[in-house]
């Protein structure tokens, strides 16, 4: 299945029924609603929806944004904070965000699990030296080294400040008739890394916790050296459930439209389980026609 991610547009309409209207006439009759969509957008889609014509198969945490938060910040409330008052704000909008998944028949909830706080700019300069020196260079490799031996002091209070958060949403999930699931992020600050991704997986052994990849995240961890893209597709796949769907080129740049990046499709869907959703998820700068045509070469390709 391909759908289409209401990030593409949600910047461009105040009315969420236009944002429906905008994706439809690309051709798309099932969509995920992003973290980027206002109270107000979302009554609009709700109106849009109570008329049929497309159906939503995920949600975005955080959706609605929040109404404090002025532009558009999935990332705005993490459940990794040092404050107790933060996490307690990103697990409320969490549950309200599962409230909207259930009333559109969604399956799934995306979610970002947060950062270590303490490393932030990490991956920044990891990019800044990455592209001085190239990721083969003896200076270049002794830098992640340092970065990784840092960051894997530091993760132990952060995992388990998001374990803390999800032990009652699996619950509550399981109850809905929802999945969580976590998506695989591009900076290295980011909770969980892929080890400990697979670590939280098998801890919660849960239909309701499941994990979501994200082509273009996962291309630009492989060009900082931290990531063998297919090894881990091949690794993950059990507990994979969908995907965002996008394309990259070195060393940091995404949300590009398929086929226009680097990233072989070809040889890494075929890691993934069968039929599983791939959500487009792309930059506002994508043009409609280049949607179009990327969507009927997708379709066309017989693994994909």
């Amino acid at each position: 299945m391909l759908a289409f991610s209401t990030n593409w547009n949600v910047s461009r309409h105040r009315e969420g029924r236009e944002i429906v209207s905008e994706i439809r006439d690309l051709g798309f009759d099932t969509m995920e609603l992003g973290h980027g969509l206002s109270v107000s957008q979302l009554n609009g889609i709700r109106g849009a929806f109570g008329e049929g014509g497309f159906r939503v198969i995920s949600v975005h945490n955080f959706c609605p944004m929040p109404v404090e938060v002025l532009h558009d910040n999935p990332d705005c409330y993490e459940f990794t904070s040092h404050r107790r008052q933060e996490r307690d704000r990103a697990l409320r909008l969490t549950r309200a965000t599962m409230e909207t998944a259930k009333e559109f028949g969604a399956r799934f909830v995306v979610l970002h699990l947060g950062r270590i706080m303490t490393l932030r700019g990490m991956t920044g300069s990891l990019l800044s030296e990455l592209r001085i020196k190239g990721v083969a260079s003896r200076g270049y490799n002794r830098s992640k080294l340092a970065a990784v031996r840092k960051r894997g002091r530091r993760a132990r209070v952060f995992l388990d400040r998001v374990t803390a958060v999800l032990e009652p949403l699996v619950e509550e999930a399981s109850k809905m008739g929802l999945t969580l699931v976590v998506e695989n992020r591009s900076d290295f600050e980011a909770i969980p890394t892929e080890r400990e991704l697979l670590a939280l997986l098998q801890r919660f052994d849960s239909p309701h916790l499941r994990y979501w990849h994200d082509f273009g995240h996962a291309q630009m961890r492989e060009s900082l050296g931290l990531l063998d893209h297919a090894q881990w597709l091949a690794e993950i796949a059990p507990y994979a459930v969908g995907a965002h769907l996008q394309d990259a080129k070195w060393p940091d740049e995404d949300h590009l439209i398929p086929f226009e990046g680097e990233i072989p499709f070809d040889r890494l869907v075929p890691l993934l389980p069968a039929s599983l959703p791939y959500i487009l998820e792309l930059s506002p700068r994508a043009k409609p026609e280049a949607i179009r045509a990327a969507a009927a070469k997708w379709k066309t390709l017989t693994n994909l």
